[in-house]
């Protein structure tokens, strides 16, 4: 068996999965600030 394209494949999928989670961390912060606005201004 070549199990060369289903480690390719792996190791794309780790990287687009590396680079989703950078954005997601990186964009928490913003979000979390976004999000208690929200809600603060929901109850007043």
């Amino acid at each position: 068996m070549d199990f060369d394209s289903i480690l390719t494949g792996l190791a794309a999928t780790s990287a687009v999965t590396a680079i989703i989670g950078a954005g997601a961390i990186k964009a928490a912060p913003g979000f979390a600030r976004w999000a208690t606005n929200k809600v603060a201004t929901f109850f007043r």
